[in-house]
């Protein structure tokens, strides 16, 4: 998002909001915000395709809600509504992950504990083993990271 010439950047927005809890005549004052977007991006090819097929894609809009969101943000501007913008990203998750989006919360297991107490002295020889040869090889590194900086 950018600001035109003579207009409030996201800062000089912030500023204003701040003075205007002081002064209650500035506070309908909004950074005008411009989105410039690159038609030859494959994410919003994509999105003028689906609009094209179906106006009424909510997919479609969430998505494009959600990128002018995140332009928003990136740009230093503060959400409106936060809330709809943490439900968008929460469904954008699922959809990515192939989860259903009406799934509910997964059923919480069982997890038994085992004993292992016989074997914890084999373990433990194991691990000095595995300590002495870290050392080793940390000493290696170390050898070769002064002949690089030489």
């Amino acid at each position: 998002l950018v600001s035109p010439q003579y207009g409030l950047t996201a800062n000089m927005e912030r500023i204003m909001k701040g003075q205007a809890l002081a002064d209650s005549s500035q506070t309908g004052q909004v950074a005008k915000r411009i989105m410039e977007i690159n038609h030859r991006h494959p994410v919003v090819d994509e999105l003028r395709r689906r609009v094209k097929e179906n106006e009424d894609d909510q997919t479609a809009k969430d998505t494009a809600t959600l990128m002018y969101e995140v332009a928003a943000l990136r740009s230093g501007f503060q959400l409106e509504d936060t809330s709809s913008f943490a439900d968008r990203m929460h469904k954008f998750m699922k959809v990515s992950l192939n989860l259903d989006g009406d799934a509910g919360l997964v059923e919480e297991e069982e997890y038994v504990v085992e004993d292992d107490s016989e074997d914890d002295g084999d373990e433990e020889e194991a691990g000095e083993e595995e300590e002495e040869d870290g050392d080793e090889e940390g000493e290696d590194a170390q050898e070769e990271l002064t002949k690089d900086e030489l």
